[in-house]
């Protein structure tokens, strides 16, 4: 509450969201304690279950085979639970399938962790994706719930037009507040053809095609490109029948909540990504859209099935308890009524690596 005093009492919601996910010191993501797993307070696919990585492998494997040596680019990259697994189905960097591996991390403490898991397998570590060079090296950029978590304006439909909501810190704690939309936010919501009714609340990811863009720029030649997240389309996104009060949400304890002025710093807060913002950054920076596809169904074009099956667990196998714990595991991936639908994994190529995504993925069947 301090800082938003210190700022003239109130501050854009994009801007407590920042202060609450990023502030050195009492941000969410400056803990060191566990985010993700089961003993944090959410779970992402790579840490639901090491089928997730498995599959990345197969996919980065595949792709190696068809284009060289491979640059893996990993945004958001966490506790290192996908790398670590990519790195025990492939080997280090400098040998093998991957030429060089990057992972991009804001957080501190997360940063500690990755470089120790990479000291020994020629990686390194950066806190901005600005700081990834471009290379014309076949780059594979990976980003998981990266989206999801960038701040986020929210505004408000007003008489026709827009509202924006603030917070602002009083002696009661803090609130909400409308004030004018600024001009960046109403031209997003007129961007995407988007007219808030009265009383409706949306959220405008205002730096999501920027950074975007610049992730794909990082990659000169070659490259593929795997945004795994929650999300939807403008139309569906701001569609008042499904989310007339937005989609701004806070996770804690593995517990969903509506309320993010509540206990800033101590829950994640995140908002669904405007895939459209998304496939812009892509259309403008040349590359091609490969597919946008439920988790589930992506794992299975990815060649869950046979990887089963090369591993002695498909269909026919004997019951035992490692069939039992991988089926358990498979099953938070690809729930129909969870994970495996309302995650979804936008692929998008560039050059050599459009036909042979297109390949590894099953299209040119």
């Amino acid at each position: 509450m301090r800082e938003i005093r210190e700022r003239g009492g109130a501050v854009p919601c994009d801007a407590f969201m920042e202060l609450a996910l990023y502030h050195p010191q009492h941000g969410y993501y400056a803990s060191g304690r566990p985010r993700y797993g089961r003993e944090g307070d959410y779970l992402t696919a790579p840490t639901a279950s090491e089928w997730y990585p498995r599959l990345v492998v197969r996919l980065l494997r595949h792709l190696a085979e068809h284009g060289g040596p491979l640059r893996l680019v990993e945004v958001a990259a966490g506790d290192g639970s996908l790398l670590a697994g990519v790195l025990d189905g492939l080997g280090p960097a400098g040998a093998g399938p991957l030429r060089e591996v990057v992972a991009v991390e804001r957080s501190r403490a997360m940063r500690v962790r990755l470089e120790a898991l990479l000291a020994a397998a020629s990686g390194r570590v950066v806190a901005d994706p600005s700081s990834v060079p471009s290379s014309a090296a076949p780059t594979v950029i990976h980003a998981s719930e990266l989206y999801d978590a960038l701040p986020v304006a929210r505004a408000v439909g007003r008489g026709g037009g827009l509202a924006e909501l603030w917070v602002a810190a009083g002696e009661g704690g803090l609130a909400w507040v409308e004030r004018p939309a600024r001009e960046e936010v109403a031209a997003y919501f007129g961007r995407h053809g988007v007219a808030l009714e009265e009383g409706q609340i949306g959220e405008a990811s205002l730096g999501a095609e920027g950074l975007h863009r610049r992730l794909l720029q990082g990659a000169a030649g070659a490259g593929l490109c795997l945004v795994l997240d929650y999300g939807y389309e403008a139309r569906r996104l701001y569609d008042p029948r499904g989310r007339r009060g937005g989609s701004l949400t806070t996770y804690a304890g593995h517990r969903f909540g509506r309320d993010p002025l509540a206990a800033p710093g101590e829950a994640d807060l995140t908002a669904h990504v405007n895939w459209d913002d998304l496939r812009r950054a892509a259309a403008t920076a040349g590359w091609t859209e490969i597919g946008l596809w439920p988790l589930a169904e992506f794992l299975l074009r990815a060649g869950l099935a046979a990887e089963l099956e090369e591993r002695g667990l498909g269909p026919d196998a004997e019951l035992d308890a490692a069939a039992f714990s991988t089926r358990q595991e498979l099953k938070r991936l690809l729930d129909p009524d969870g994970m495996g639908s309302d995650l979804k994994m936008l692929v998008q190529a560039r050059g050599g690596m459009v036909d042979a995504a297109r390949s590894a993925l099953r299209l040119d069947l």
